[in-house]
């Protein structure tokens, strides 16, 4: 293996160190329904640090692949049924009304927007347990992208590849801080990692292929 192999399978090592760590600690293996309000803390916090640093991970990966990539050609989408005239589609208040949809991990962060001026909010009290099926479902979908992350950084590299064209000024990357004690090796690595990612964006989109 070579040298970016070995940081690659290197860093998605340690998040999964980090992340099986976090399962211990939190007890999500035993598949509890509610956590204590300072467990829940302790996995916000942690799964915060893993979602910046696997999206780092995969941008890493998808910076490599945007001129190897073949285009994918846009397929015509199946034109809908024109409804009978008086029918009403009601399809939207169904979804409305359905139950929470499953958590899907973002690529991509949501774009910046400052925040606005909070007004004063007489505070209530936190709930001492906090429903732990949220975070079991976090869980279980970052460990399925880290067992097989090379088809998230394919449809990154295809959107990194619409951006350049589009004109758009290339990504910039922050390093992912653990707000916990993580480790050396955890610490380091996002260290690294927002660096390489930075010089191989620059790189990328200087080459146009």
């Amino acid at each position: 293996m070579d040298e970016a192999g070995d940081f690659f399978s290197g860093a998605v090592n340690t998040a999964r160190d980090v992340l099986a760590d976090l399962v211990t600690r939190a007890g999500l293996h035993l598949r509890p329904e509610l956590l204590s309000r300072g467990t829940a803390q302790q996995c916000r916090v942690r799964l915060a640090f893993l979602m910046n640093y696997i999206r780092q991970l995969i941008f890493l990966m998808a910076a490599g692949m945007i001129d190897a990539l073949p285009s994918v050609k846009p397929r015509a989408g199946a034109a809908r049924a024109k409804l009978p005239s008086g029918v009403q589609d009601v399809t939207a208040s169904f979804v409305a009304a359905s139950d929470p949809r499953p958590w899907r991990f973002a690529l991509a962060p949501a774009q910046y927007v400052p925040m606005p001026e909070m007004p004063d909010i007489s505070g209530k009290p936190a709930p001492d347990e906090v429903p732990a099926g949220r975070f079991i479902e976090k869980v279980i979908a970052l460990g399925g992208i880290l067992a097989d992350p090379a088809p998230h950084a394919k449809r990154m590299a295809r959107a990194l590849r619409r951006w350049r064209a589009a004109g758009e000024m290339a990504p910039v990357s922050l390093q992912a801080v653990p707000r916990f004690r993580a480790g050396r090796l955890a610490e380091s690595f996002a260290q690294v990692l927002s660096v390489r990612l930075n010089d191989a964006l620059a790189v990328a989109w200087n080459d146009t292929g």
